[in-house]
């Protein structure tokens, strides 16, 4: 987010290429923000490996994916971004569905120009208080040691070491098996991905038992992990 004048980056996340084109990416570049359009699920989550978004304005009826389960999705990966729905099934039911997996708006097709700005500007409000606050989470290379927001920190093996130092390297984004699997062998193609899988599950049930605290390492379907601080 750009903190000087509210603008943010959005992903517009709609099948119909007119609609998506040539009126929501329009105007919302009009609008002063830093907009990519695409078409399904899929383009999105691929785009989310190597992109950071602040808001995703989404179809609820993609092609590849529920729209629902796809914000679904995004609430695990990314709980702070910002998330309206678009959808020509607009019942109290349909209203409440999407909300209760994570959208913060729920707008009926086709929308108003004027509602879908607003709706846009109060989510950029919400935000901009978020994109300053640290995390609090943070590395210790030296130290081998994970540090939490009150001080309190754990130890590290020297592989758990290396798993972290690669996903620190991009915080709040996915980082690819493939690429971790690389920090962790000189030998990416004998490596068993099973013992990547185990490695996280030991490395979060260590800052639990040690700390009482989640890690907060998730995994992204079809991609790998991300540190979401």
């Amino acid at each position: 987010m750009n903190e000087t004048n509210g603008a943010v980056r959005i992903a517009v996340v709609e099948d119909d290429d007119e609609l998506r084109e040539a009126i929501l990416v329009p105007l919302l570049r009009q609008a002063g923000h830093e907009v990519v359009g695409m078409g399904s699920a899929l383009d999105l989550y691929r785009d989310l490996v190597a992109s950071r978004y602040d808001l995703v304005l989404l179809d609820v009826g993609l092609p590849d994916e529920d729209g629902v389960a796809i914000a679904g999705h995004l609430r695990g990966v990314a709980p702070d971004i910002g998330l309206v729905m678009l959808s020509g099934y607009c019942s109290e039911a349909d209203r409440l569905r999407g909300l209760e997996a994570g959208a913060d708006a729920y707008l009926a097709k086709p929308v108003e120009s004027g509602v879908l700005l607003a709706t846009i500007e109060n989510l950029v409000r919400r935000l901009a208080p978020q994109a300053v606050q640290p995390k609090g989470w943070r590395f210790d290379e030296q130290g081998w040691r994970v540090v939490l927001p009150d001080g309190r920190s754990f130890e590290m093996s020297l592989v758990e070491q290396q798993l972290l130092r690669c996903l620190a390297a991009s915080p709040g984004n996915a980082v690819p098996r493939e690429r971790i699997i690389a920090a962790l062998t000189s030998d990416p193609h004998g490596f068993d991905p099973h013992r990547l899988e185990m490695l996280v599950h030991r490395l979060r049930r260590k800052c639990r038992d040690t700390t009482g605290e989640e890690l907060p390492l998730r995994a992204v379907r079809g991609v790998g992990y991300l540190l979401a601080w």
